[in-house]
């Protein structure tokens, strides 16, 4: 099963409930918990922690998370479906250590870090003498590879001082080691169980916080079940596929949100409530009862963009189908399975309100294009406006109807490669959109998003055809090999145009000569997410096919070139020039339209130099070329007449500092450590102050611009706050917001004192570690909202070397 949704986070874990939907989403659930997703730091460690991970530690020579990305697979397909499998690298063997080795790298380690991670998932086996030193870390969680758990190795960790301990490839526990291992302190995780059968093992591992997952467990017993059941967020167990009624029962009464993506059959009861409460993951379930088929179109949020019902297209009858299509309620209905899928079926289904995707359908019969041809109403959600389609066929590969195209349109075929002739014809033959002036004249706009995100092809002939109206907005960011009478035709026929091509060559430059410009929208977009070939002489003709000159309003001046996109598609940059030379810079910089330059690797001092001339509205760079920028280079961006919006990390620049005071807010929001000296003039900002992803917070200057000046709500939110001097809690705490910061570790009496004299109160959501000091402060103070106490990591009274 193919989840087909936008946003990374969203492709690993369930919404709302933060579930993983796959084994990458579940590995990284055990580092990374919901209160940690403001907290880019947190995340760009556990991304690291992941590549010496395995993907699966029941495959013999499993790749490690790592392994999969380097071979451009990202491990997220569903849980539900293992397809296709996982290729196999070539044997590891594991790293040795000896007993004096692991204890010099514990001191180190500890060292380095105040509440660190100790990560050791190379090493498949270790002794107990070495099991024994690596315990005595300290820190917040300790990360073995080890493939088995003897008993004398338990017996050495669970004496770990750690937080958590995290065995990720343990695939079993043998009952003496279990005995041993559930007296561990801190919290215990092993998400690489195939087998569980000790009932104290499975109490300890339900109270671990977040998310609780176990892909690979097949079977448990009623003891089992009432103990993971217990988890207070959500269980997911990926790994069963039949389940005995008793076993059912128990799991019903699971406390958070249940999954159970690999269920093939449900006993009447009230598992079946219990999973039509949230969203509802059942895609090898085998039979499917009218009655239950009416509970899940009754889900809360399962009409969402999140949301959905996700079953086995083979288990919908007739008279299932008639369920969904009665319902008077909206859902996102997602049918798993190639089919077949009979006439009848697939008629009824055509009229459920919110419509459906038969995610592995890759042919339709031509009784069944006839069906949606003689479908009543349209399947899209506007006549002859292809928008949200009502019915969608992610898995269809070519795209040959022109039934399909009319009524079904772009939207509904997500991984179409190619289209013929006659399916281009009908899209190019639909009616623009027409719109009635005032004093009652008809204007013709065009109309649709002519979108196919997976086509590979597309001959001059096709492309003729397919653009023989104008649209809306174009976009085919896979298509990379297309012809120069291709692209004029594009660039003709839009003024919102996404292109894939890698490179652009100079005769293909001046084709957007004629692109229109929309007036309404100002100025359109051109949009090339993968071109990281472009010569000097290419952008030179580019820019002067794109510049069409500014107007002056008055109040303001409005450029009437469109906006030029290079890396990515608002924001969300996919690859990128990985260094922008000078030559190419200089051209560049003479456009006059907004310019974006997204995932930039490298920005060398005198390309930075040619761009404090640009005279175009809005400048717009990310990337890790410009998440810390050397002196020269701030020194020549901070002269861009325009808007200057940078993705910085880290700003030491007072030049810089001072420019981003004067101008809108985008580009302090990832800003994550602002030195001593840019503090000052950056405080001079009037606007709302969002700079949530500070971590660092010693300036007496910034903590009193939060404190008393504008800030997006009535109080300060600093979610990925990780070090606050004693001197800037004070400030912040004098002032009338309510606080909101995301420390983990708190060992400064001080700033503890500071928080505790807020007279509006003190969030501390995230605090995972603190002294015994710290701790007695926070019982007495009223003011300061933690987790409880009792579950704080105690740190020793001394401090950070």
């Amino acid at each position: 099963m193919k989840i087909h949704l936008h946003g990374t986070c969203s492709v690993c874990h369930l919404a709302r409930f933060g579930g993983p939907r796959n084994e990458y989403g579940n590995a990284v659930n055990t580092l990374l918990t919901l209160r940690d997703r403001e907290d880019p730091v947190r995340q760009r460690e556990v991304g690291r922690r992941m590549k010496d991970v395995l993907a699966n530690p029941l495959l013999r020579h499993s790749p490690t998370f790592g392994e999969l990305f380097q071979q451009g697979r990202f491990p997220a397909s569903s849980l539900a479906n293992q397809e296709p499998p996982l290729p196999e690298v070539p044997a590891k063997f594991s790293k040795s250590i000896t007993a004096e080795q692991a204890r010099e790298l514990v001191k180190k380690m500890e060292a380095e870090s105040r509440f660190g991670i100790l990560q050791l998932s190379n090493m498949y086996e270790i002794s107990p003498d070495v099991a024994a030193e690596i315990a005595k870390f300290r820190g917040d969680t300790l990360i073995l590879g080890i493939k088995s758990l003897s008993p004398g190795v338990a017996v050495a960790l669970a004496k770990s001082q750690a937080a958590n301990v995290w065995l990720h490839s343990v695939t079993s526990v043998a009952p003496e080691a279990a005995e041993a291992i559930v007296r561990l302190r801190g919290h215990l995780f092993l998400t690489g169980l195939v087998e569980l059968e000790s009932a104290p093992l499975a109490e300890k591992l339900a109270t671990r916080p977040g998310a609780l997952s176990f892909p690979y467990l097949r079977t448990i017993s009623p003891q089992i079940a009432t103990a993971l059941a217990k988890n207070e967020r959500s269980l997911t167990l990926a790994g069963l596929t039949d389940a005995p009624p008793e076993v059912q029962a128990k799991l019903a009464e699971t406390i958070g949100a249940l999954s159970l993506p690999n269920l093939e059959s449900i006993e009447v009861g009230s598992l079946e409530k219990k999973l039509a409460a949230g969203v509802v993951i059942l895609p090898k379930l085998k039979q499917l009862s009218p009655e239950l088929a009416k509970q899940f179109t009754e889900v809360k949020g399962a009409g969402s963009f999140f949301g959905g019902v996700y079953l086995s297209l083979a288990a919908i009858t007739p008279e299932v189908a008639a369920s969904f299509a009665e319902s008077p309620n909206r859902i996102n209905l997602i049918l798993v399975g190639s089919g077949p899928i009979s006439d009848e079926v697939f008629t009824v289904l055509l009229k459920t309100r919110s419509g459906v995707s038969l995610q592995d359908i890759e042919t339709l019969t031509e009784e069944q294009i006839r069906i949606i041809g003689a479908s009543p109403g349209s399947l899209t959600a506007t006549p002859g406006v292809l928008t949200v389609p009502n019915t969608r066929f992610p898995s269809l590969k070519t795209l040959d109807s022109p039934i399909l195209a009319e009524r079904v349109g772009p939207a509904g075929f997500p991984g179409v490669t190619s289209i013929s002739p006659e399916a281009a014809a009908a899209l190019g033959s639909l009616p623009d959109a027409e719109y009635k002036r005032r004093d009652g004249t008809v204007e013709v706009r065009p109309s649709g998003d002519l979108n196919f995100p997976s086509l590979e092809e597309l001959s001059p002939e096709t492309a003729r055809l397919l653009l023989k109206k104008r649209w809306l907005s174009i976009s085919f960011p896979s298509l990379q090999d297309v012809s120069l009478e291709t692209v004029r035709l594009m660039a003709r026929q839009t003024f919102r145009l996404n292109l894939g091509i890698p490179a652009l060559p100079s005769e293909f430059a001046d084709a957007f000569a004629e692109t229109p410009t929309d007036t309404n929208q100002g100025g359109g977009y051109i949009m090339f997410p993968n071109v990281t070939d472009l010569s000097p002489e290419a952008a030179r003709i580019l820019v002067k096919s794109l510049n069409r000159g500014v107007e002056d309003l008055g109040h303001t001046r409005i450029s009437k070139s469109p906006k030029l996109y290079f890396g990515g598609d608002f924001g969300f940059s996919t690859s990128g020039f990985p260094r922008l030379s000078p030559e190419l810079t200089v051209e560049l910089a003479r456009y006059e339209g907004i310019l974006a330059i997204q995932g930039l690797g490298e920005l060398p001092d005198e390309s930075a130099a040619a761009l404090a001339s640009f005279p175009g509205p809005y400048l717009i760079l990310s990337g890790p070329g410009v998440e810390k920028l050397s002196p020269s280079a701030a020194e020549s961006l901070e002269k861009v007449p325009g808007v200057l919006q940078i993705q910085l990390r880290e700003l030491d620049s007072v030049p810089l500092a001072q420019r981003f005071a004067r101008q809108i807010s985008w580009t302090l929001s990832n800003l994550e450590t602002v030195s001593k000296e840019a503090a000052p003039a950056l405080s001079r900002y009037k606007q709302f102050f969002n700079v949530r992803a500070l971590t660092v917070l010693d300036s007496p200057e910034m903590a009193r611009r939060f404190a008393e000046g504008t800030t997006s709500g009535t109080g300060v939110t600093l979610p990925a706050l990780a070090t606050l001097s004693p001197k800037a809690a004070e400030i912040l705490t004098s002032g009338s917001k309510s606080l909101y910061l995301g420390l983990t570790v708190l060992d400064s009496p001080e700033v503890a004192r500071a928080l505790a004299k807020s007279r509006q109160g003190v969030k501390l959501p995230r605090l995972r570690a603190a002294t015994p000091e710290v701790i007695a402060i926070l019982q007495d103070a009223m003011s300061i909202e933690t987790p409880p106490l009792e579950a704080l990591y105690i740190l020793s009274e001394r401090t950070l070397d």
